[in-house]
């Protein structure tokens, strides 16, 4: 599946829990054949179980870093379409993925697209497609 494919599918989606997260682990299921989220050994249902990840401290940014290093991911300083990374969204950061011309990532209005620029810290996605 494309990333196009894939973005076209998230999509047609209702709104979820942890968006911007499960979207970015779908993608990696897509690509890698497993769930980072899963490699971890934790995951999240609800509203509310998203809010008590996102209280601990250090938040998204801690909880994206612990996911992605225990799922064997490693950052790039220069992400390629496929890659995925924390991206500022305002004042906010939301998990994304690099989707060539900008990244892309979800909240519980649907997809948001951010400039490429806005890119906080990316991981590098074997198999991501980069054609």
């Amino acid at each position: 599946m494309t990333i196009e494919e894939f973005v076209q599918r998230e999509a047609s989606l209702p709104p979820y829990p942890g968006a911007c997260c499960r979207m970015v682990d779908r993608w990696l299921v897509e690509r890698c054949g497993f769930s980072a989220l899963a490699r971890f050994g934790r995951d999240f249902d609800t509203d509310d179980d998203v809010a008590r990840w996102l209280a601990e401290p250090g938040g998204i940014a801690v909880a994206v870093n612990r996911v992605m290093r225990a799922a064997g991911f490693k950052k790039t300083k220069e992400p390629l379409a496929g890659d995925v990374g924390l991206v500022f969204r305002g004042p906010l950061l939301c998990v994304s993925i690099h989707a060539g011309k900008q990244w892309v990532s979800r909240d519980e209005s649907g997809l948001v697209g951010l400039p490429l620029a806005h890119a906080w810290k990316a991981w590098s996605i074997p198999n991501a497609g980069r054609d």
